[in-house]
């Protein structure tokens, strides 16, 4: 049913453009990409965006059967049939406790979609679709129920556009409330970005229903912190202490593990928890570049058993036998192409423009005058790009490329 369903939504595009969660080619990195270059264009411009993160309380657990049904017949075409179907599939569930062998009573569930199941999540995306068209003055990226609002202005405009904002999360706090979803505004962040961080004591925070969303220097969006300034010196810092935290308590074991463990260990909790999101922020300043290379020296340290001053230089190249900086080059590279061949998201894949001429198959960089820009996914990417053979930037299979393009950023860089 669950093939059925994505075939049914992606041949009559039903889903919104702006929904990102539990599609193929779609992640947190493609949403945060989109967001990150529409602020990036339009601090270039000299605007301000205000960026409102808000958060939903148990949202899976509120969907309502009867309303997520006449939804799929009434706003998605879905036939009587299937939508009986799902009915039966979403109704008179029932759950028990059990706790030392002692079972309780069967309660029906009466809402919220199946945890754990594939059709779950694809039901709540279409439980959440018409969002967006209640909104009239912002932007929005949704994420499963992680949602994203925002609007650009010039700084003297910061306080009506505030207000602005306010009239859409009126809009948005009255379809939540009669779509039975709760928005909890204690944990949803509000943050002015633009080239120089700004003083927000001045401004009255934007409101959910009767209750503030306080404004903040700095907010997690997706496993991302953003800062008022669009830099990564933040997220990097957290991250890198994170792991670090991780790699303290790995090291009192290194002499009982085996090499092979510690570095299955290391590719599988350390360095994804270090990457996640790179292509974000992989052109970040040298001071972050320079605390995660030291960071992975370690982390190779702990792979090889190396000491604290021992040369490690090669041994770090052998964990993906590539250089740190050449790897987060690579995983750039990779998300370009893969944006590129399969042409999702769309979102993104309209962002890229391409040079006339067909031999080079080069990007256009997009315009900019700001450091910030400079360090963005969309430029930093397609300067690495243009500088590939086209021989490599015409292969369309994933692992032939990166094969391709690991051997080549070896041998320039």
């Amino acid at each position: 049913m669950q093939i059925q369903i994505t075939n049914y939504l992606d041949r009559k595009k039903i889903l919104n453009d702006c929904q990102s969660g539990f599609r193929k080619n779609h992640s947190c990195t493609t949403a945060l990409l989109n967001v990150v270059e529409d602020i990036r264009s339009n601090i270039d411009s000299n605007l301000f965006c205000i960026l409102i993160l808000l958060d939903h309380s148990k949202a899976f657990d509120s969907v309502d059967p009867q309303i997520s049904c006449s939804k799929l017949f009434n706003l998605h075409m879905f036939s009587a049939t299937a939508t009986k179907l799902i009915q039966s599939y979403l109704s008179k569930r029932k759950q028990c406790v059990c706790v030392n062998d002692l079972i309780s009573s069967p309660l029906e569930i009466k809402k919220g979609v199946p945890q754990g199941s594939i059709l779950g999540p694809l039901l709540f995306n279409l439980y959440i679709n018409d969002l967006p068209s209640v909104l009239k003055l912002t932007k929005i990226h949704i994420y499963a129920d992680d949602i994203q609002i925002y609007l650009y202005c010039n700084k003297h405009y910061i306080s009506k556009s505030l207000n602005d904002i306010n009239l859409d999360l009126d809009r948005i706090y009255n379809w939540a409330k009669s779509n039975h979803l709760c928005i909890n505004p204690s944990k949803s962040k509000c943050l002015i970005i633009g080239k120089k961080q700004i003083d927000t004591s001045e401004f009255i925070p934007p409101h959910i229903g009767n209750e503030p969303i306080n404004f903040c220097n700095h907010a997690k969006n997706l496993g991302i912190t953003f800062n008022q300034t669009l830099n990564w010196d933040n997220h990097i810092s957290i991250v890198v202490g994170k792991v670090y935290g991780m790699l303290r308590i790995l090291w009192k074991s290194q002499h009982f593990t085996p090499i092979h463990i510690r570095l299955l260990l290391s590719k599988t909790y350390l360095i994804p928890t270090l990457l996640y999101g790179c292509e974000i922020f992989a052109n970040c300043d040298q001071l972050s570049q320079h605390k995660m290379n030291v960071l992975y020296n370690n982390i190779a340290r702990y792979i090889f058993n190396r000491r604290r001053f021992d040369h490690i230089s090669d041994c770090s190249k052998q964990i993906f036998s590539i250089s740190f900086d050449n790897l987060l080059k690579l995983r750039t590279l990779s998300t370009l192409h893969k944006i590129i061949n399969s042409k999702t998201p769309e979102y993104l894949y309209n962002k890229i423009t391409f040079t006339r001429s067909s031999r080079s198959n080069n990007i256009l960089i997009p315009r900019h005058k700001i450091l910030t820009s400079e360090r963005q996914f969309f430029i930093h990417s397609a300067r690495l790009w243009n500088l590939l053979p086209n021989s490599i930037k015409t292969l369309t299979n994933t692992y032939t490329f990166k094969k391709s393009a690991t051997s080549s950023l070896n041998d320039n860089y």
